[in-house]
């Protein structure tokens, strides 16, 4: 009895802190969308974005940053929001991406990621 409470115990640890490790990604790829928004209303300057971003892109930078936001605290809530959401903003990033491929190619890896967990939350 006393063995197979430490082992659901562990497990259970182990399980948050995944989901925890997960929710930081899904936030920290939120995060990175804020900077295309900052550029396009040049309210920062951000070296990294090579590209011109016009302010209607700009906006959608900024939903998009909303969106994965939003995903990742619906996600540490435990509700099932969090997918359709999450696939909005997986959506809405490979658009960005593609429309700055040259620059943001590898912007497809997190949203590749976060595509099959969301896939595999269904």
């Amino acid at each position: 009895m006393i063995k197979s409470y430490y082992l659901v115990h562990t497990l259970s640890e182990r399980g948050n802190a995944m989901k925890i490790t997960i929710a930081v990604i899904i936030l920290f790829h939120g995060l990175i969308h804020i900077t295309g928004f900052l550029k396009a209303f040049d309210l920062a300057e951000v070296e990294e974005l090579k590209m011109p971003i016009t302010k209607s892109s700009g906006i959608i930078w900024l939903i998009t940053s909303l969106i994965f936001i939003a995903t990742s605290v619906f996600y540490l809530a435990d509700s099932y929001f969090y997918i359709g959401l999450g696939v909005s903003g997986v959506t809405l990033s490979q658009a960005l991406i593609l429309q700055h491929w040259k620059y943001a190619k590898y912007g497809t890896i997190p949203n590749l990621i976060l595509g099959i967990i969301l896939f595999l939350s269904i």
